[in-house]
This record gives structure tokens, sequence and C-alpha cells, in this order.
């Protein structure tokens, strides 16, 4: 068990996911604060829209994008951390409990959830593009994901490899 908390690869992977959790905090915070912004510069937001040429809906449209992309970013976070915390068990040298099964499944619904999420932010995207006097300017692109899909069926799938085994082992160990 001492070689895997030495293990290269399992310090990168905790490294590179509290980074990731870094990130995604900095870009809710920047969410906030523009949304905070948009809503209290509203009069000077919508003359500068107005200025721009853009239709009078594309200041809603941007208010809509904000919690779009925040439910995003906090299924994100809850994501990573729950990779986080699986990676965790791996370097203590005990993976298949049934607490990550639980993980799992939980980030599969998540990537589930991120997927339904990318539907109104592209939709609202397409409008955004549509109601902007110069189109080149405004670009959003969330597409719908069959990989975040596949990804959703190999966790939901893990998840259950993860509980048998956790059982087996449970099972195993009442017989010793």
């Amino acid at each position: 068990m001492s070689t895997l908390r030495s293990d290269p690869l399992l310090g990168l992977a905790k490294a590179l996911l509290t980074f990731m959790l870094i990130v995604i905090v900095i870009g809710m915070v920047g969410l906030g604060i523009g949304f905070a912004a948009t809503v209290g510069l509203h009069g000077m937001v919508a003359e500068k829209l107005a200025k721009a040429g853009a239709a009078e809906s594309t200041y809603w449209l941007i208010l809509l994008m904000f919690p779009l992309l925040a439910a995003m970013l906090a299924s994100m976070h809850r994501f990573v951390e729950k990779l986080r915390a699986i990676v965790t068990t791996v370097e203590d040298g005990d993976p298949f409990t049934p607490g990550n099964a639980e993980r799992l499944r939980a980030m599969a619904w998540l990537s589930v959830i991120i997927q339904l999420l990318s539907i109104p932010v592209g939709i609202v995207g397409v409008m955004l593009e549509q109601a902007s006097a110069d189109a080149a300017s405004v670009n959003v692109d969330a597409d719908f994901s069959i990989n975040g899909l596949l990804l959703a069926l190999v966790l939901f799938i893990l998840a259950r490899v993860f509980r048998t085994g956790a059982q087996m082992r449970e099972d195993l160990e009442g017989t010793v």
C-alpha cells in the first residue's frame, strides 16, 4: 500500500483534479460577478446592446445564460470532487468500497445532467447569435454529446462492478 502513496500517476491525477476544482471555482466566481454586474448595470448594458444593434431580447438571453452555465459548473465541480475522492481511495489501497460505487453512480448522473444542461445552453447560444447584430462576435459552442452519454453508461456499469466487488469482498471476509 505504501507503493500506492508514492505512485506518480495517482499524484498527478490528484494534482490535476485539484487544479480543475480551482479553475471551476474561479469560473463560478466569475459568473457570479458577471451576473451581478449585468443586473446591477442593467441600464448601461441594455444601452450598449442597443447601440450595437442587438435585439431587445439579447439582455434577457444573457441573463438566462448565467444560471445555466452556473448549474453546469456546479455539476462539473461535484463530478471532479467525486473523482478525486475515488483517486484517494485507490491511493489508500481500498477502492472496492460501497462508497466508491455510490460515487461512480453519482458521477454518472452528473454526466447526464451536464449533457441535459448543454441543450438549453446551446439553444440560448443560438438565440444570442441570432439576436446579435454582429453574429461573428457571439459564439456559444455547447452541443449534446454522444460521448457524454457513453461516459454516463460506463460510469453506471462501473458503479455496479464496484458494488458487486465490495459485496463479494464483504462475503469473503464473513467466511474467513
